[in-house]
């Protein structure tokens, strides 16, 4: 699980009304607090090169990721002010089968006084990144934008047992392995935005004014913008499950690029039953499908209740069927074994309270047929109509993720989450993203940042949406597209990448060739793209490129070759 921590060194009343009339990719500097400790980012253990890294030590794999991620965000945003990340490992909070994989935030945080700068707003809180990126001066004065954590202790005993960081750059990580790119990206941009300063506990903005983030969060249930509610109905709304949403228009513009339509439970019969009904999926067994998950609907009967928390009285009525059962009483894992014990092809599990529920836990024994959930008045109408009761998954017309507007759903679940509620995409987000409060295995962010970008660009951030360079060579590829794909921002990134681990002007050449190569038989540049990134790599264009950012940067290449 993923979760952050914003540091605050509040200053308000800077002062810095100017724009800046140019502006740039950003560069994105690594501080790296593990030096002399020998541990994390300072690790010395011997490491073999993994998916695209090349380093030696997993210290330095963990450096070279860091650097590959600050690569990606720098190409896709703009600034003129550096962007200084303070990056360490630590044992942060875990249990054998839980924990927090990486915190990050903004060290400070900066308000324009009345009137802002255009394309800003005056009296609300921003973070310090973008801040500067707007006025184009350092405001915290060569300080720290951002401070990221990661768990050092990772797969060690009693902090997530069988885990390990996997330091490659291809999303390939084998199975009981975490993406370490995943996780960097994903702090890195609650530093650089993704985060609202406000306290969840009083409802209460920090300092009494708002942030920048927190003026697009919306409820649904109320109709009101966060900062329109009073400070109890904010307690209120963070709770409000599937009902908070982000309202800025580039991420609700987007979100069709990225969402797919939202899989509902389709009920063909009987009559007074049809309809679609809102599911969430389990966060166990398989991922329930249209194809996987239809056919009749049986009431589970065990004892005096439906709650199936003992082997079914009914298993012979079920068996071959989906299985509806009722929370409460015993684990959702004991709901579905029982039910996979009685031969359900699936289960439903209705709530027994208002709201919505993600059901979770670590099953005793594989888990093999797929769990949805639905709330409690959909649960009451399954049940008030068990007679010939027939359906299954099917799409609807909605985004998965996103409100009938289009607003993209925020991360609210009915407990608060300190570190996780309100500051990432919601669960419901299909595909998963980046944002969402916990890394997916199945996510690409090498190539993809789906919908972080949007945000930022709603924030005030300014995006590198032309061609990419390689230094002065247009590429033809553009750093980022709408929808979050970066294959430009990767081609950067990979250059800098492969002409710093080359020994020679030749052995850069032969590698960036290798990877054009691979885009292109992947399927993710077109036939005009590759042709232009061939251009860019003719030998005058390595040649500058490996002075640029090779080992003897600075320097002449030719007796290298």
């Amino acid at each position: 699980m993923i979760r952050h921590k914003v540091l605050f060194r509040a200053l308000l009343g800077v002062g810095l009304l100017g724009l800046a009339g140019y502006v740039s990719a950003a560069e994105i500097k690594i501080a790296n607090q593990d030096v002399g400790t020998g541990q994390g980012l300072d690790d010395s253990t011997p490491a073999s090169p993994v998916g695209g890294n090349p380093g030696a030590t997993r210290g330095e794999q963990a450096r070279i990721v860091f650097q590959f991620a600050a690569d990606l965000w720098g190409a896709v945003l703009q600034s003129e002010v550096p962007v200084t990340v303070s990056a360490s490992f630590a044992k942060l909070a875990c249990t054998a089968n839980a924990g927090t994989l990486g915190s990050a935030g903004a060290t400070y945080i900066f308000g324009f006084e009345d009137p802002a700068p255009a394309g800003a707003l005056s009296n609300t809180w921003y973070h310090s990144a973008l801040f500067d990126a707007l006025v184009g001066e350092d405001a915290a004065l060569g300080a720290a934008d951002i401070r990221a954590r990661f768990n050092g202790a990772l797969g060690s005993p009693g902090c997530l047992e069988g885990a390990s960081w996997y330091f490659g750059l291809d999303g390939r990580q084998p199975a009981g392995s975490i993406n370490f790119l995943n996780v960097v990206l994903h702090e890195m941009a609650h530093g650089l935005g993704f985060s609202g300063f406000g306290n969840l506990i009083t409802g209460r903005p920090l300092a009494g004014l708002p942030d920048i983030y927190s003026t697009f969060v919306f409820d649904n249930s109320r109709q009101q913008n966060w900062y329109a509610m009073t400070p109890v109905e904010r307690v209120a709304a963070a709770v409000n499950d599937g009902q908070l949403v982000f309202t800025g228009a580039n991420v609700r513009a987007e979100a069709p690029l990225w969402l797919t339509p939202t899989l509902m439970l389709r009920i063909s019969a009987p009559a007074p039953a049809v309809g679609d009904y809102a599911i969430n999926q389990a966060a166990f067994g398989p991922t329930a499908s249209v194809a996987n998950f239809s056919g009749g609907i049986v009431a589970a009967v065990t004892g005096a209740t439906a709650e199936g928390c003992v082997p079914f009285d009914n298993a012979a009525a079920v068996a071959g069927h989906l299985a509806l059962v009722v929370r409460g009483t015993c684990a959702f894992t004991v709901k579905v074994e029982n039910a996979q014990n009685a031969g359900a092809t699936g289960v439903i599990i209705a709530n027994n309270q208002p709201g919505t529920i993600v059901p979770g836990g670590t099953p005793a024994n594989p888990v093999n047929i797929p769990v949805v959930s639905v709330s409690q008045a959909d649960g009451n109408t399954l049940r008030a109509h068990l007679a010939g009761l027939t359906g299954g998954l099917a799409l609807g017309s909605s985004l998965a993720g996103a409100d009938a507007a289009g607003n993209v759903q925020l991360y609210a679940p009915s407990v608060l989450a300190q570190g996780s509620s309100f500051s990432h995409y919601d669960t419901r987000l299909t595909p998963n993203a980046l944002m969402e409060y916990a890394i997916n295995p199945d996510l690409i962010s090498q190539f993809t940042l789906d919908l972080t970008p949007a945000l930022f660009k709603d924030e005030g951030w300014k995006l590198n949406e032309d061609h990419q360079q390689l230094l002065r060579c247009d590429t033809g590829i553009p750093t980022f597209v709408p929808g979050g794909l970066i294959v430009g921002a990767n081609v950067l990134a990979h250059a800098k990448l492969l002409a710093g681990a080359a020994a020679s002007l030749g052995e850069y050449r032969a590698a960036i060739h290798n990877y054009a190569s691979e885009l292109a038989a992947d399927g993710l540049l077109s036939r005009h793209e590759a042709t232009r990134l061939d251009a860019c790599l003719n030998p005058a264009e390595t040649r500058d490129q490996f002075n640029a950012w090779g080992m003897g940067a600075g320097h002449s290449a030719s007796g290298k070759d």
